[in-house]
């Protein structure tokens, strides 16, 4: 059954009958509270994975594992079009350097789409959640503002911008007023109030949270993809595809550049040696 307004749920830390505490931040507790929230056939994917042994071949990207920050994520989850939950554990402000993964909350999006590199919100729809130490569901408003989602690297050429985009991941809210908001190295997350979005339900995300915003060291980020197998093959064939490219362009560069009459070092010897000579040619 949908909540509309946050209602909590008991979702269980743990992932098994023994009491032993799963490494995944994806429960069988917490799936099977987020199956309750749902009414699609996402319902059945988080119920299923609730009495079954986590997946851990759906994880596409976790912090621990593929390393810290934008560029990490961005090439694990690149390619994959479906649906996607991201969970974000997070140390709270009192909880010390050594005892960060007892002391902190975890929150969480889910997205009915793959993420893109864009300087400007989209999305079709989405749920926040505050996941632990208590569960809320955070469903998308009747309103206008449709900003899910934002996902911004670096560009590959940088160039300069007067006005430049927030590199990051953030969810809801606005540019510069996220409701959720990831830097770009993944060091640090920011839950903004609700009232700066228009997008999701109202209510907090973190604990104690108050009208100014929430900023605490990330612990761990993962994310799930629920888009089924052919979602995944797609995406496989969309990394070799860029393999492939990525290679063809290397060895035209080389091909480019093989000559040292043509290479850039050549040039730059010719200047130094003789700063007038391309002066005298452009004459």
């Amino acid at each position: 059954q949908q909540e509309s307004e946050g209602s909590s749920i008991s979702a269980s830390d743990d992932n098994s009958a023994g009491n032993v505490r799963d490494v995944f931040l994806l429960t069988r507790g917490r799936a099977w509270a987020v199956s309750l929230t749902l009414r699609d056939r996402l319902s059945e994917e988080f119920l299923a994975a609730s009495f079954q042994e986590i997946n851990s071949g759906d994880v596409l990207y976790r912090s621990s594992i593929h390393g810290k920050g934008l560029s990490r994520f961005w090439s694990n989850v690149e390619g994959y079009n479906g649906p996607l939950i991201v969970l974000v554990s997070a140390s709270s402000a009192e909880s010390s350097e050594v005892d960060r993964s007892s002391g902190g909350w975890v929150i969480g999006v889910l997205t009915a789409q793959g993420f893109e590199n864009r300087e400007t919100f989209f999305g079709s729809s989405g749920y926040l959640f505050a996941i632990s130490p208590i569960f809320h569901v955070f469903p998308p408003t009747a309103g206008k503002e449709k900003n899910f989602m934002y996902c911004h690297l670096h560009p590959a050429i940088r160039v300069y911008e007067a006005n430049p985009k927030p590199v990051g991941l953030a969810f809801g809210g606005s540019t510069g007023n996220e409701r959720i908001f990831l830097d770009e190295d993944f060091a640090q997350v920011t839950v903004r109030h609700h009232a700066f979005d228009k997008t999701y339900q109202h209510g907090p995300l973190a604990p104690n949270q108050g009208f100014l915003p929430v900023e605490a060291p990330v612990v761990e980020v993962e994310v799930w993809g629920f888009g089924g197998k052919t979602t995944k093959e797609q995406q496989d064939f969309y990394k070799k595809r860029e393999m492939l490219f990525s290679e063809q362009r290397r060895k035209v560069d080389l091909k480019t550049f093989g000559s040292w009459e043509d290479s850039p070092e050549k040039v730059m010897m010719d200047m130094v040696s003789n700063p007038n000579k391309v002066r005298q040619e452009d004459r």
